[in-house]
């Protein structure tokens, strides 16, 4: 072979330069002229060479040898390669054709490996791939059905890829013989598919995708009979078993499962009751995998847990519940960030289950006890420390930032004893760092543990620091909190800071000690300024040094430094020694040098002022500050808020909720001091408006921890509202998912809020339960006491009493007289009589309260005599009468018809200078009633309307409408509705009232009155709920019950009287039909009221 000569490698280099595209034909072409059998060749190539260099516009003229190559020359070459490429092409598809009609003719041998893994392509065969490749996978059409028909007809497999559609169509076309026709098919051609399975599971899944796994089930079974060749394999089982899970069959799904050890069918099923929503069903599952200890690995549990959660912790919970027996193997990572999420969730159930499951995963991870100590160190309990004993022995190591953190936590819940367990720790690894200890003193003073914080100087020492300025600042100042004044002074000098605030914490040091020259000698030695000479005349003033105090104020006022907090100082101080002159003059003074005052000058002022009980000096005070535009604060509000609950007269709490509501941008709820001062006002004065108002605030803007005093207030407020479930979900989150133990005030407000609800006994429970550890007193048992003698239980009162005096207590009045009206609600006259005589022989004199008991005990049981008796002697003691004795007696003169003492304690009462009460007027108004002199009664009511001071309320204007009926007088009832609105402060009438009227017309057969009436109430009802402003469904259908103004008998007589008077099916029966529809009610049709959902 010969090289090309330079000529054809230019030529070469110039075409693969110039037409990189035409490379291929070039690199052919190379392979061929390397042969070089002749020149011709040679020719042809470098020709193509000048063809392709032209199509780029480039002329290029070859030569070879010293003869220039011209076009005519290279043609015959040209033709001579056609002619051999044509050549070689012709026997090509002459053998292929010989081969075609050699295998049609079954001429040639057959190779059995060869039939196995490529079958005949019938013509059955080939239109099932053309199908195929103009139909999308899953999708069937009409063809698939004429190849089915053709391949029946022909006695021909389908193919394995057509199966599926085929019979898909065929099962939409005729389900009832489709079936068979599939069996016939598998079983007849099982040979003619290299894997009988694979078109057996092709068949099924059309099956189950058209007629459900119940028939794909009885097709795998018939074929299974027929042919053994046929036979299910690991993949059947699965489409099987996602099919009946998909479709939620728990019963065949575990069937099916019941003999099978492979985990993949497990978590098949639970996959498919997942994607069926049955979380239950994929909870069995699973479970079933663990008792049987097959792995299925942590996805299929997570998958599980993650569609729990995504429909809400609660349905977590019941997912954990169902699977927290056995052990399951979860994902670290999910049950981790389950954790992180529900750091304080509310729910200690949820928690608890998570703590479960995470604990009994195989191995320690990290990941998991992180969150779960976080959240434990929240809790005052041991488990953080158990928690973190188990992760540190099983090898996992807690980092600084672990520990530094987990400390904070502790301190915030004050779980010391992991406080303890953490510092251990660190000691035993040497890992002690100056961070660490300012950390473990901010967790010891934020617990008021000023000792131990001061004691963490020595271990700082000891450990090798020096601790910095600023937690020098600190020590001084916990050691002068704690007295420790010795200690203060020398934290001080080692600090060998010049720190105003050091000096200042001196100063405090001194003043504790009262030592008030060590304190002004401490002035001198500083380099003073504003605040040092203010903290110096705070310790003046508080050990009554006032000339000192002034003193300092004449030299700071030289000096330059007196501001306003030095004349705040000595005004509070002359304040506190309730020297108002001197006060006076100091606010004077303040003026005088130029300086305004703020609301906390007029703060002290007015705190005197209340102190010594002169209301009217703080509305005076209150006045002079909105003339001088100083803004009242927290403070003034929350002093205010004490007028509010002190003063006898509604006109000066009136003034003080005026001056709440008055400041708009005031933020109650987040001054824990102010929330529960105004908490307390409301409770004192009952107003239910406000109350439910700041109620609502509270829940919607809670950011602050609940102090125990404030849980105690929250459910006293709850309680007045008789709102229970509120009452319940405060305690919980106090003693459940705070850990907070109560004190003896919180649970007494617990067991008063469980015993005005009537639930008795679950207070009894509760005492019980916390008894020891909550130190108990009288007031505790006397509330049971109460308790009991609300549901006239004078045998459980009794039992308590000796429980009480068991343990030690003293019976007081309170006690006494609950115990007394327990008896006296039972009947058991006799032994309240006794329990009086014990009550004075242990010097506990009864008041008025305690006679009422008794006195009511007899009016009860109709003996007036005895009660009129009790009453004299009452008076012979002294003691005075109230409006409540007074009415306990009327009530049972007017109940036994006693018309005549009832006229004698009327006069009794104007003779006592007793005011009469709403409650008061109502008894009288029933008295006229019965002895039929409605005017009698009419005439009571106006006059105590007349009366500017009162406020009737709905109950009179019930007892009214009452007497009216009584007294055959329908027209003069319904004349009481407008009265009643003409009263001065009155609300109205309310449901007792407006049903008591319907009853009343529809029991006289004024059918249109009666319905009249109801759309006024319903009216009522509508307005009522559209002046709400609370959206909680819970507490709108509270609403919805408080304002259904008609009751269920009232509804009944007038569904009754309406049909008979022919008025349902009529404008006024169809109005009244669409308001009650509008509230949830409906009219009952057989005496009975149907209460739709609200």
């Amino acid at each position: 072979l010969k090289p090309f000569d330079t000529e054809t490698n230019r030529a070469l280099f110039l075409s693969f330069s110039l037409a990189p595209s035409r490379a291929p034909t070039f690199n052919s072409l190379s392979s061929f002229g390397i042969c070089q059998k002749s020149i011709f060749y040679r020719k042809a190539f470098l020709t193509m060479s000048s063809m392709v260099m032209n199509t780029n516009s480039i002329n290029l003229t070859m030569a070879v040898g010293s003869q220039e190559s011209s076009l005519s020359d290279l043609l015959p070459p040209v033709h001579g390669l056609f002619d051999i490429l044509f050549d070689e092409v012709s026997w090509i598809i002459f053998g292929f054709l010989a081969i075609q009609v050699l295998l049609r003719a079954n001429l040639l041998p057959k190779v059995e490996f060869l039939s196995k893994l490529s079958p005949p392509r019938s013509r059955v065969s080939a239109r099932a791939g053309k199908l195929q490749s103009h139909t999308k996978p899953g999708e069937t059409s009409p063809d698939h059905l004429a190849l089915w028909k053709d391949a029946q007809r022909r006695n021909e497999a389908v193919s394995l890829n057509a199966l599926k559609p085929c019979a898909q169509a065929l099962l939409g076309c005729n389900s009832k013989t489709a079936l068979n026709q599939l069996t016939t098919h598998l079983s007849k051609h099982a040979e003619s598919y290299p894997q009988p399975a694979a078109a057996l599971n092709a068949v099924v899944e059309g099956v189950v995708s058209t007629d459900g796994p119940e028939a794909a089930l009885s097709l795998v079974q018939n074929v299974e009979n027929s042919v053994s060749k046929v036979q299910r394999n690991g993949k059947t089982v699965e489409l099987l078993i996602e099919a009946f899970a998909r479709k939620g069959d728990k019963d065949q799904v575990l069937s099916m499962l019941g003999g099978s050890t492979e985990a993949r069918h497990f978590a098949v099923a639970i996959r498919g009751f997942l994607r069926a929503s049955d979380l239950y069903s994929a909870s069995a599952v699973l479970v079933c995998t663990a008792q049987r200890k097959i792995a299925v690995g942590p996805r299929a549990a997570g998958e599980l847990l993650r569609a729990a959660q995504a429909k809400g912790w609660d349905e977590l919970l019941r997912v954990l519940g169902l699977i927290s027996d056995d052990e399951v193997e979860a994902p670290v990572e999910i049950l981790a960030k389950f954790l992180n999420e529900c750091q304080s969730p509310g729910d200690a159930a949820l928690l608890r289950a998570l703590e479960d499951i995470s604990l009994r995963q195989p191995g320690h991870h990290y990941c998991l006890y992180e969150p779960l100590l976080k959240i434990h160190a929240k809790k005052r309990t041991t488990r953080a420390v158990e928690l973190f004993l188990m992760m540190t022995s099983n090898g996992l190591f807690a980092s600084e930032g672990l520990c530094g953190k987990l400390l904070a936590l502790s301190g915030e819940s004050e779980n010391f004893a992991f406080v303890e367990a953490i510092m251990k720790y660190l000691r035993e690894r040497e890992m002690l760092s100056l961070s660490i200890f300012k950390t473990l003193m901010k967790v010891y003073a934020s617990a008021g543990k000023y000792e131990e914080a001061c004691d963490l100087h020595d271990d700082v020492l000891e450990a090798g620091f020096e601790p910095d300025q600023v937690m020098y600042g600190c020590l001084v100042k916990f050691a002068v909190k704690c007295n420790r004044s010795e200690l203060s002074r020398k934290l001080a000098r080692d600090s060998k800071s010049t720190d105003v605030q050091n000096h200042i914490w001196l100063i405090r040091s001194a003043g504790q000690e009262g030592d008030v020259d060590r304190a002004i000698q401490a002035l001198r030695e500083s380099k003073a300024d504003a605040a040092i000479y203010n903290a110096t005349m705070d310790v003046c003033v508080s050990k009554n040094r006032f000339q000192e105090a002034e003193m300092l104020l004449k030299e700071a006022k030289e000096l330059g430094f007196a501001n306003l907090i030095s004349y705040n100082t000595l005004l509070k101080g002359y304040c506190a020694a309730s020297d108002i002159a001197k006060a006076r003059r100091t606010l004077k003074q303040m003026a005088e040098a130029g300086i305004s005052a703020d609301s906390a000058s007029y703060n002290c002022l007015l705190g005197v002022a209340i102190s010594a009980g002169n209301f009217a000096d703080v509305w005076s005070l209150l006045d002079e500050m909105i003339k001088k535009s100083i803004k009242p604060d927290h403070y003034t509000v929350s002093i205010v808020m004490k007028v509010a609950k002190r003063s006898h007269s509604q006109q000066d709490a009136a003034k003080a909720f005026e001056l709440l509501d008055a400041l708009h941008g005031l933020k109650v709820c987040e001054d824990d001091i102010l929330f529960n001062t105004v908490l307390d006002a409301l409770i004192a004065r009952q107003d239910y408006h406000r109350l439910g108002r700041l109620l609502n605030e509270y829940r919607s803007s809670r950011t602050t921890k609940t102090s125990v005093h404030t849980y105690g207030l929250l459910i006293k407020a709850y309680s007045l509202l008789r709102q229970t479930e509120p009452i319940t979900q405060l305690w919980r989150e106090m003693v459940e998912t705070r850990q907070v133990v109560p004190n003896t005030i919180t649970l007494s407000c617990y067991l008063d809020a469980l015993v005005s609800s009537k639930q008795v006994g679950k207070a009894t429970a509760v005492f019980q339960e916390w008894k020891g550890r909550v130190a108990t007193n009288t007031i505790l048992y006397a509330t049971l006491i109460k308790g009991f003698a609300t549901v006239g239980d004078a045998a459980s009162a009794m039992e308590m009493y000796k429980q009480l005096q068991s343990e030690g207590h003293q019976m007081n009045l309170v006690a006494y007289t609950s115990l007394i009206d327990a008896q006296a609600r039972g009947g058991e006259m006799e032994k309240a009589t006794e329990l009086l005589a014990t009550m004075e022989k242990e010097g506990c004199d009864p008041n008025v309260i305690t006679f009422s008991a008794i006195i009511k005990g007899h009016c009860m049981q109709g003996n007036l005599q005895a009660a009129f008796a009790m009453f004299e002697k009452m008076l012979g003691r002294g003691l005075k009468a109230d409006a409540v004795l007074f009415n306990t007696l009327l009530d049972g003169c007017v109940r036994h018809s006693g018309f005549e003492l009832a006229d004698a304690l009327l006069e009794k009462m104007h003779d006592c200078s007793v005011k009469p009460t709403n409650f008061t007027t109502s008894i009288e108004v029933k008295m006229w009633g019965k002895r039929r002199q409605l005017d009698q009664a009419f005439a009571v009511v106006r006059a105590a309307a007349e009366d500017r001071s009162r406020r009737l309320d709905a109950q009179i204007g019930t007892c009214l409408v009452s007497a009216c009926f009584l007294n055959q007088a329908p027209e003069r009832a319904l004349g009481v509705l407008p009265e009643m609105r003409r009263w001065l402060g009155s609300s109205g009438p309310d449901a007792t009232t407006y049903s008591t009227l319907v009853l009343g017309l529809a029991r006289q057969n004024m059918g249109r009155e009666a319905t009249e009436v109801a759309m006024e109430a319903l009216s009522s009802c509508n307005s009522s709920q559209r002046g709400s402003h609370n959206n909680n469904h819970r507490q709108q259908q509270q609403q919805h019950q408080q304002y259904a103004l008609l009751s269920e008998e009232a509804l009944a007589q007038l569904a009754r009287v309406m049909q008979k008077q022919g008025l349902l099916q009529k404008e006024l029966g169809i109005r009244l039909q669409s308001r009650l529809e509008a509230v949830g009610l409906a009219l009952p049709k057989t005496g009975y009221v149907k209460r739709q959902q609200y």
